[in-house]
């Protein structure tokens, strides 16, 4: 089972993706609980992506990208995510004789089969292993926030054998998010937890998150659940659906 989970800030993502892992043991990987751990540590990807964090803006894809290679593939990323602008990328695929669709998503990296440069050289990149933990499936929680990181994640990690199974898009209003928000922020210490960013959040969510749920309505993955109500009913709901993706 290969899961996204889309929603709001503050839809209930984190709580459900837990509780996803659990039942299907799969990992529940969180890019802004990456983030803040790289944030912590002082990397430098974690300094690049602070003041994003802190204003409520979206991290630059590719950062993220690099960040969910790293999670997925771990030593074998390069392979995965080398970020060769696609026009460059579309005349050395030509010149391997690559299939035409390799290049595609501006700021993605390269996957299996297709081609990167190493300081002059011109070679084709190996096909890339999934890390052990997630050869069995894993769920993304906060990835893709935006259509270049989904055809990026479509067009290179799907490619190296991390296809999506469903993407469920938790459906909340926007004063239950703001209040489930309020209530984050007075018991976790959170950089984009105050209302001015949080508002700022699910405008960027309106303008630069919320146009992949026709992008993966149109490859036919999407659910929409019903994500008010209580965790447990949230869970009962997504569960339902989840039950029924496993059949089909």
């Amino acid at each position: 089972m290969r899961v996204v989970l889309l929603g709001p800030p503050g839809s209930g993502k984190g709580t459900q993706a837990a509780r996803i892992g659990s039942r299907y043991r799969v990992p529940a990987i969180s890019t802004g609980r990456l983030l803040d751990a790289e944030i912590a540590a002082g990397s430098p990807l974690g300094r690049r992506a602070e003041a994003f964090v802190r204003a409520g803006e979206l991290v630059p894809d590719e950062l993220v990208l690099d960040l969910v290679a790293d999670r997925l593939y771990g030593s074998t990323a390069a392979a995965v995510v080398d970020h060769v602008p696609a026009t460059a990328r579309a005349s050395m695929d030509a010149a391997l004789g690559a299939s035409s669709g390799a290049g595609a998503g501006a700021g993605s990296g390269a996957g299996a089969g297709t081609s990167v440069v190493s300081g002059d050289t011109l070679t084709a990149a190996p096909p890339a292993t999934p890390a052990a933990d997630v050869c069995q499936g894993f769920l993304l929680d906060g990835f893709p926030r935006t259509l270049a990181q989904a055809e990026a994640f479509d067009a290179r990690f799907a490619a190296a054998g991390c296809a999506l199974d469903v993407v469920l898009d938790l459906d909340v209003d926007e004063s239950t998010v703001l209040e489930r928000i309020r209530r984050r922020a007075s018991s976790e210490d959170r950089l984009d937890d105050d209302e001015e960013t949080a508002r700022r959040r699910l405008k960027v969510f309106a303008e630069r998150t919320a146009p992949l749920r026709a992008y993966y309505a149109a490859s036919g993955i999407l659910r929409t659940v019903d994500g008010s109500g209580t965790p447990d009913e949230v869970a009962a709901r997504l569960e339902a659906v989840l039950a029924d993706v496993t059949r089909g």
